[in-house]
């Protein structure tokens, strides 16, 4: 995280509404570099949160499978997991009027590949369009 750091004032507030307004100012840029700082480590732990929860749901998921003698190939697991991505329901962002999957601008895709040995492999894309 980035060190915080004081401005020094290098010049003389003489007229005492100026102090005022001055000091009203730094406090609250204080409170909202906090705010900010403290809205970004919620984001994480909820991310972090539901990268967990899609995890256990996973292997879950497996588990059962495992149970009932079935056994799980790269293939179940590619297919179970984008199921899970197509199933998914996004609520409304009213700043940018998402409705749907279809107006967010962020597009997933999970492929099954093989690399050079013939070992087979999943992996994950996704693009997102920055406004």
């Amino acid at each position: 995280m980035a060190q915080k750091r004081k401005v020094e004032v290098t010049t003389n507030i003489d007229d005492e509404t100026d102090r005022v307004l001055y000091s009203v100012f730094r406090s609250a840029a204080g409170g909202l570099s906090h705010l900010y700082s403290q809205a970004l480590n919620h984001h994480k732990v909820a991310f972090e949160a539901g990268q967990k929860h899609a995890l256990e749901k996973l292997n879950e998921w497996m588990t059962v499978k495992h149970q009932e003698g079935t056994p799980v190939t790269t293939a179940d697991i590619s297919a179970y997991l984008q199921n899970e991505l197509n199933s998914i329901s996004l609520p409304s962002n009213p700043l940018h009027g998402w409705q749907n999957e279809a107006d967010l601008p962020l597009s997933s895709s999970l492929v099954q590949s093989q690399d050079r040995d013939g070992s087979a492999f999943c992996s994950c894309g996704s693009e997102m369009e920055i406004e």
